[in-house]
C-alpha cells in the first residue's frame, strides 16, 4: 500500500487538496466546494474523495482561517481578563494612535472591544521591570476572579496578563496553574507565555485574541481529528502557522493565535520555495481565491515578515508573514455606488456563489464577468466537475450593472475588470513603494483559483517584466503547506544596548532560550526531535520606538552585529545613524525538516483536456474580442515560446495571455509570461 502525505487548504469558495504519494513520488490534486455551515465536514469529505484508504495517510497538513474569521466576524468565545490590581483598564485604553488609513477620518469609530470592562479583574501581585517580586501574587484572589468570570458571567476563556511578565513570568505561570486546577471548564491564555516581550497592551491584546479563538479552534480541530480517525486515519496531524511552518494539532490548540493566517501562509511558503529553487530572489506572490487576494513580498530570497501585526486594530505579537489582503477574488461582487462602479470587497462565497454556478446567486461577480469575456473554459470547468452557465452570468451583469449604467453586458464585464485591476495594482504599488521597492525589479508569482486569470492583467498594469505561474496553481497554497517544515518559535526580552560587554550576556540569553525552546518543543510534540535553531534579534536605535529584525549569529561581535542592523536600517529607510542601538528581544526559530515533494515531482493528471481548440476572448492589449487558441497546459512544450492572445487551461484555473505577452514553459512546468515591449 502506498503512503501519502495530504495537505488541505480551506478557502472561501473551495477546499484545495494535494496528495503526495511518498513511494511513487507522484502528486495528485483536486478541489471540492467549501461547506460554510460546517468547515470540518468538507475536510472530512475530502479524505473520502482521495483514491486511497485513510490508514494510508501518514501526514495530514491543514490550513485554515477559522480563527481569523472568528475575530473578524466576532464569533469567538466570551473572554475575561485577569491582570494586576489597579491596571484593569490597560486593554481598553489601548494606544492613542490611529492607522494611516483612518488618520484623517473624523467619523472613525474604533472597533468594539473584545472584552467588556466588567469582565476585567485586577488581583494583588506585582513584579518590577527587572523581574523582582514587589508584591506576592494573591492566589485566592486569582481563583475567585476566575470563578466569577466563568461561573458568574459565562466566560469560556480567560486571558492572564501581568505587568513586567516579560522579565519574570512566574506570576502568570502560577495563575494559569491555579485557574486550570480550580476552574477546569475554562480555557486560559497568558501573555508572556505566548509573547514574552515588553509592552503590556500589546501582550495583553495577544493573550485576549488567543483566548478569544481558543475554544473555537479547539472544538474545530477536535471534530476534524474525530472525523479522520473514524475513517481509519492514525498518522500525524499538523496545522500551518502564520509564518510558513507547521504546528502539531496539540501545539495549535495550545496557542491558536499562531494559526490566524495559516491558509495564506501556505501560499507564501510555496512561493518562497519556488523563488529559491528557480533563483528568483525578488518575487511578489499574488494569491487570488474566490474571496480575497493576498500579496506578499520576497526580497533577497527572504519573505518580508513582521513580529507585530494587527487584526481589526487589535495588535498581536507573533511572527507572521507581512501579507496585504484585499477583497478581490473570483466571487467579488460588483455594485453601483451613486452611479460609480465598484467591485468587492463583498463576496458571493461558496454559497450561493457566482451566478454562473447555478446555485441561486444573482449578483454579478468577477467570475461571471470572466465567463462573458471568454477567460473561463465553460466546457470543462473544474475538470468537468462543475457546469457553468453563460446565460446566468449574462443575466446577472445585465440586471446589476449594464442596465443601471446604460451600457452593454460586454462593456460591463470589461469595466469590472478595469476597476478591479486598477484598485488592486494601486494597493500593491503602495505596499512596494512604502518600502522603497521598484515593481520592475520583481517577478510576480500568480496562483490560487483566480491567480492565473488576474495576474497577466496585473502584470501589464504594474509593468512588471515577468509573471510566473507554477504547476497546480489553483491548489498552490496546499502544495506550499506540504513544502513547509515543522516549526516552533519562542522569544525573550533583552532590552540591552549593543556593546562588547553585553554581547557575552546576550549569547548566554540565546543559549538559555534555545534550551527552553527545544525542551518545550519536545514536550509538545511528544518526540525527541533535534531541530535546526536560528535566531532573529529585534533591534532599534536608542530613542526609537519600533524595531527591525536582523539575524543573530553566535560568533557575532558587537561591531558585526551593529553593522548588520545598521545596513538593514539603511536598506529599509534609506538612512542610518551612528547612535547606540539596543536589542529589544530575541526570537528563536526551531525547524524540524520533513519529507516533501519538490518542483520536479510529477503530477498525475485527473482529467484529459483537449490539446487545442478555437476560442474567443477579450484581449486587453487590443481592447477588443478576438479569435484565439485554447490550449491545455499539458500540451505546452518546454522551451517553446507562444505569443498571445491565448487561453491556457488546466483542471482548476485559466490563464489568459494577452496580445502583448508571450509565454514559455521551463523543465519544471513553470510558465514564464513576459511582456512584449513596444
Amino acid at each position: 500500500m502506498s503512503r501519502y502525505k495530504l495537505s488541505i487548504d480551506i478557502g472561501g469558495t473551495f477546499i484545495d487538496v494535494v496528495a503526495f504519494d511518498v513511494d511513487s513520488k507522484v502528486l495528485k490534486a483536486f478541489k471540492l466546494p467549501t461547506t460554510p455551515h460546517d468547515p470540518a465536514q468538507g475536510v472530512i469529505a475530502s479524505i473520502g474523495a482521495l483514491d486511497a484508504p485513510a490508514e494510508a495517510i501518514s501526514d495530514f497538513i491543514h490550513g485554515t482561517t477559522l480563527g481569523l474569521n472568528a475575530i473578524l466576524e466576532r464569533k469567538g468565545a466570551k473572554v475575561g481578563i485577569i491582570t494586576n490590581e489597579g491596571f484593569r483598564d490597560i486593554f481598553e485604553i489601548a494606544r492613542g494612535s490611529l492607522d494611516f488609513v483612518h488618520m484623517y477620518r473624523f467619523d472613525y469609530e474604533t472597533p468594539k472591544p473584545l472584552v467588556e470592562r466588567h469582565l476585567i479583574r485586577g488581583v494583588p501581585g506585582r513584579m518590577d521591570f527587572e523581574g523582582t517580586e514587589v508584591t506576592p501574587l494573591d492566589e485566592t484572589a486569582v481563583i475567585e476572579a476566575a470563578r466569577s468570570l466563568h461561573e458568574g458571567h459565562g466566560c469560556a476563556a480567560i486571558a492572564v496578563s501581568f505587568l513586567h511578565a516579560y522579565a519574570n513570568s512566574d506570576h502568570e505561570k502560577r495563575a494559569v496553574e491555579l485557574i486550570r486546577q480550580h476552574v477546569p471548564g475554562v480555557e486560559v491564555s497568558a501573555g508572556a507565555l505566548i509573547a514574552n516581550e515588553y509592552r503590556e497592551y500589546e501582550r495583553t491584546s495577544t493573550a485576549v485574541l488567543d483566548a478569544y479563538i481558543k475554544p473555537v479552534l479547539k472544538n474545530y480541530l477536535g471534530r476534524v481529528s474525530d472525523g479522520l480517525e473514524s475513517q481509519g486515519f492514525a498518522g500525524r496531524k499538523y496545522v500551518m502557522n502564520s509564518s510558513g511552518g507547521a504546528l502539531t494539532f496539540s501545539l495549535a490548540e495550545s496557542e491558536p493565535i499562531a494559526t490566524v493566517l495559516s491558509g495564506p501562509a501556505g501560499g507564501v511558503s510555496g512561493a518562497l520555495y519556488v523563488a529559491r529553487a528557480t533563483e528568483r530572489p525578488n518575487v511578489l506572490s499574488v494569491d487570488v481565491g474566490g474571496t480575497s487576494l493576498d500579496a506578499c513580498l520576497i526580497v533577497g530570497s527572504q519573505p518580508l515578515d513582521v513580529f507585530e501585526a494587527s487584526i481589526e486594530n487589535f495588535p498581536m505579537l507573533q511572527p507572521i508573514f507581512d501579507l496585504r489582503t484585499l477583497g478581490a477574488g473570483g466571487g467579488s461582487i460588483a455594485w453601483i455606488d451613486n452611479k460609480l462602479l465598484r467591485v468587492g470587497p463583498h463576496s458571493a462565497g461558496a454559497v450561493p456563489g457566482p451566478a454562473c454556478y447555478g446555485r441561486g446567486g444573482t449578483d454579478a461577480t468577477v467570475t461571471d464577468a470572466a465567463v462573458i469575456l471568454g477567460y473561463i473554459d465553460t466546457t470543462n470547468f473544474m475538470g468537468g466537475q462543475m457546469s457553468v452557465a453563460t446565460d446566468l452570468a449574462t443575466a446577472a451583469l445585465k440586471t446589476s450593472i449594464a442596465d443601471p449604467l446604460g451600457i452593454s453586458v460586454e462593456d460591463a464585464a470589461r469595466s469590472m475588470f478595469s476597476v478591479l485591476i486598477s484598485r488592486t495594482a494601486s494597493s500593491i504599488k503602495e505596499m512596494m513603494l512604502e518600502r522603497g521597492l521598484d515593481p520592475s525589479e520583481f517577478a510576480m508569482l500568480g496562483f490560487g483559483g483566480c491567480g492565473p486569470l488576474l495576474a497577466p492583467m496585473l502584470q501589464n498594469e504594474l509593468e512588471m517584466p515577468e509573471l510566473v505561474i507554477p504547476p497546480l496553481p489553483s491548489v498552490f497554497s496546499a502544495w506550499g503547506m506540504m513544502a513547509g517544515d515543522l516549526t516552533f518559535s519562542d522569544a525573550a526580552s533583552v532590552l540591552s544596548v549593543i556593546s562588547p560587554d553585553t554581547m557575552i550576556r546576550f549569547r548566554d540569553q540565546a543559549d538559555a532560550l534555545e534550551r527552553s525552546s527545544v525542551t518545550q518543543l519536545r514536550e509538545k510534540v511528544g518526540e525527541a526531535v533535534s531541530p535546526e535553531v536560528s535566531f532573529l534579534a529585534r533591534i532599534r536605535f536608542v530613542g526609537q520606538e519600533h524595531t527591525l529584525s536582523v539575524p543573530y549569529l553566535r560568533d557575532d561581535s558587537a561591531e558585526t552585529f551593529f553593522q548588520r542592523f545598521s545596513q538593514a536600517h539603511l536598506e529599509r529607510f534609506g538612512h542610518t545613524f551612528e547612535n547606540e542601538a539596543e536589542v529589544v528581544s530575541i526570537l528563536a526559530r526551531l525547524v524540524v525538516p520533513t519529507e516533501k515533494p519538490d518542483l520536479a515531482t510529477p503530477i498525475a493528471p485527473s482529467t484529459t483536456l483537449a490539446a487545442s481548440r478555437p476560442h474567443r476572448m477579450f484581449d486587453q492589449a487590443s481592447g477588443q474580442m478576438v479569435d484565439c487558441e485554447k490550449v491545455s497546459r499539458d500540451a505546452l512544450v518546454p522551451g517553446e515560446a507562444r505569443r498571445g492572445p491565448l487561453l491556457v487551461i488546466d483542471e482548476g484555473s485559466s490563464l489568459a495571455i494577452h496580445g502583448n505577452q508571450t509565454l514559455v514553459v521551463d523543465g519544471y512546468g513553470m510558465i514564464s509570461v513576459r511582456r512584449v515591449e513596444a
